[in-house]
C-alpha cells in the first residue's frame, strides 16, 4: 500500500506536468483528471487505515495509480511514451474490478470474475495490438504501422469496453435491487455515479469519437468519474460507522449475555470486527457450555455423595445388627454358662477358681457394656424407631451438664438427614465434655425454609477449630454431602456455637 501511494503521488505530479506541457488539454480536463487521481489515492489510504485487512483500500489506490499511468502517453521520451501507449486505458479494468468487488474487496460470483478478467484481457490485449500497429514515431514497439488497423483496434476496444461497462452496471443494479436496506444505502452513491458514468461512456463509445455528442458525454463521464472516489470513501466510512455501532452494542452488555444486531452481511463480511464478534460469541457459548457441564457434574457429585452417606448409614446399621445379634449375644451366653457352672459346682470350687470365674464374668460384662456403647454410637435404635428428637433427648439425658433443649414441631424426616443431625449434636456435646470445660449446653433444632437447622452452643473456653481435628471436619463433609453446610463460631471466653443447615 505504501508503494502504491508513493508511486501514485509521483506519477500524479508527472501526469499533471505532462498534460500542461502537452498543451492540447483544457484546464477543466487537466484539473478533473488530476483531482480524480489524487482523490482515489486519498480514499484508498483512508480505507486502508480504516480496514487494513480489506483489500478494497488497495484497489481504490490502484485506480488512482492507473489513472495517472495513462498520462505517460504524453511524454516526449520514447520509452515513457511507449509505456504510456500500453497503459492508455489502464484505469478501466481496475475501476471495473473495484466496482464489482466493493465493499468486501473480493469477487464473489462467477460472472463478476468473468467480467473483471475480461476487462483486464480486452483492455491490455487491445493496447498491445494497438501498440504494434501505431504509426507514432515515438512508439518503440511499432511492427506494422497501419492507421486503418489502429483505428479498427480502437473501435473494437470501444465496443467491447461498452459491453463490459454495461455488464458491470447490470451486476451493480442487481446487487442493489436484491440487497437489503443497509446494503442499498451503502451502494447507492457508487451505483448512482456508476450508472451515470457507464451510460455516458457507453453512449459515447457507441457513437464514436467523431460524433459531436461524444464530447459532452465525455465531460459528463469525467465529472461523475471525479466524484467516484468520494462515493467509495463514503461507503467505507458508512460501513465503519455501522461497525462501531455493533462493537458499542457488544461492549455495553452487562455480562449476563451477548447480543449483536447485524443488519447486513455485506457490511461486515470484510471487517475485523466480525472476527472479534465471532471470538466473543464463541467465548460466551463456550462458557455457557462449560457452566452447563459443570452444573451437571456438580449435580452428579452431590447425588454420589448422598449415596455414599446413605451407604455408610446402611453399613453402620448392618454392623450394629451384627454386634447385637452376633458377638454380643454370644458373650451373654458365655456369661450365663459361667454363672450356671458357678452355681452348680458351688462348694466344690477352690477359692482361687471361684475368684477366677467371678473375674471372668465381670470382664465379660464390661465387654458387653462396651459393645453396647459402640453399637449405640454407630446409630441408636431409638433414632430409627422414634425419630430425631427422642434420640437427641436420650443422648442429652446421659450428659453430666445443664442442658436446654428446644425442638418444637420437628416431624419425622429422611433417615440420612436425621442421622446427620443427630451426629452433629453428638459430636458437639462430646467436644463440650472433652475440651470446652463447659457448664451449660443449649441445643436448638427447628425446620426452616431451607431445611433442618441445628444449633449447639456451650459456655466453655471457646477454642474449637473446625480444621483442627477430624471430628468436626468429617462432620462437615457429611453435612455437605447432603447439600448442607456446617459452621463453627468459637471465640476465646465466649463459648462455641456449632450450626448446621441440612436440606430436607
Amino acid at each position: 500500500m505504501a508503494g502504491v501511494l508513493t508511486a501514485g503521488i509521483g506519477l500524479g505530479v508527472v501526469a499533471m506536468t505532462l498534460k500542461i506541457a502537452d498543451g492540447t488539454h483544457s484546464v477543466l480536463d487537466t484539473t478533473l483528471s488530476t483531482t480524480t487521481g489524487f482523490l482515489f489515492l486519498l480514499a484508498g489510504a483512508v480505507a486502508h487505515v480504516r480496514r487494513a485487512s480489506n483489500p478494497i483500500g488497495l484497489l481504490i489506490a490502484m485506480a488512482g495509480l492507473a489513472l495517472f499511468a495513462e498520462d505517460l502517453q504524453f511524454a516526449e521520451a520514447p520509452a515513457a511514451h511507449t509505456a504510456g501507449l500500453t497503459l492508455t486505458a489502464a484505469s478501466s479494468p481496475v475501476i471495473a474490478h473495484l466496482v464489482l468487488a466493493f465493499p468486501h474487496g473480493k469477487l464473489r460470483s462467477r460472472w463478476e470474475r468473468v467480467l473483471a478478467f475480461s476487462a483486464y484481457a480486452v483492455v491490455f490485449g487491445a493496447a498491445v495490438l494497438g501498440l504494434l500497429v501505431n504509426d507514432d514515431p515515438k512508439n518503440l514497439a511499432a511492427v506494422a504501422a497501419s492507421p486503418e488497423a489502429e483505428q479498427l483496434v480502437k473501435r473494437l476496444l470501444e465496443l467491447v469496453g461498452a459491453l463490459i461497462g454495461a455488464g458491470v452496471v447490470v451486476v451493480l443494479l442487481y446487487r442493489w435491487l436484491a440487497g437489503r436496506l443497509p446494503q442499498r444505502r451503502l451502494l447507492s452513491p457508487v451505483v448512482a455515479i456508476a450508472v451515470i458514468g457507464a451510460v455516458s461512456t457507453t453512449a459515447g463509445s457507441a457513437l464514436g469519437s467523431a460524433n459531436p455528442a461524444s464530447g459532452p458525454l465525455l465531460d459528463v463521464y469525467r465529472i461523475s468519474f471525479c466524484l467516484w472516489p468520494l462515493a467509495f470513501l463514503i461507503g467505507v466510512l458508512r460501513a465503519r460507522v455501522g461497525n462501531a455501532e455493533m462493537i458499542r452494542l457488544l461492549l455495553e452488555r452487562d455480562g449476563s449475555g451477548l447480543a449483536a444486531l447485524v443488519q447486513d452481511d455485506e457490511v461486515w463480511k470484510d471487517s475485523r470486527s466480525i472476527d472479534a464478534l465471532n471470538a466473543a460469541a464463541g467465548l460466551v457459548l463456550d462458557n455457557q457450555r462449560l457452566a452447563a457441564e459443570l452444573e451437571e457434574r456438580l449435580v452428579e457429585v452431590q447425588a454420589s455423595r448422598a449415596r455414599i452417606v446413605a451407604a455408610a448409614d446402611d453399613e453402620r446399621r448392618r454392623v450394629e445388627r451384627d454386634l447385637h445379634d452376633g458377638a454380643q449375644q454370644r458373650l451373654v451366653s458365655v456369661v450365663l454358662l459361667l454363672r450356671m457352672a458357678e452355681r452348680r459346682l458351688g462348694n466344690d470350687l477352690t477359692p482361687r477358681v471361684a475368684a477366677l470365674l467371678t473375674g471372668t464374668v465381670d470382664e465379660l460384662q464390661a465387654t458387653i457394656t462396651e459393645l453396647r456403647e459402640l453399637a449405640r454410637g454407630l446409630r441408636p435404635a431409638i433414632l430409627t424407631e422414634a425419630g430425631l428428637i427422642p434420640a437427641v433427648r436420650s443422648l442429652l439425658d446421659r450428659v453430666p451438664l445443664a442442658v436446654d433443649l428446644a425442638a418444637a414441631d420437628v416431624p419425622r424426616i429422611g433417615g440420612a438427614v436425621e442421622a446427620t443431625a443427630y451426629f452433629v449434636v453428638s459430636e458437639a456435646v462430646t467436644n463440650c465434655l472433652k475440651h470446652a470445660r463447659a457448664r451449660e449446653v443449649r441445643v436448638r433444632i427447628r425446620v426452616e425454609e431451607n431445611g433442618l437447622r441445628v444449633d449447639v452452643h456451650d459456655d466453655g473456653t471457646g477454642t474449637a477449630d473446625i480444621d483442627g481435628g477430624s471430628g468436626l471436619h468429617g462432620l462437615r463433609d457429611r453435612v455437605r454431602a447432603l447439600g448442607g453446610e456446617l459452621t463453627v463460631a468459637s471465640e476465646p471466653g465466649s463459648g462455641t456455637t456449632v450450626s448446621a443447615v441440612i436440606p430436607l
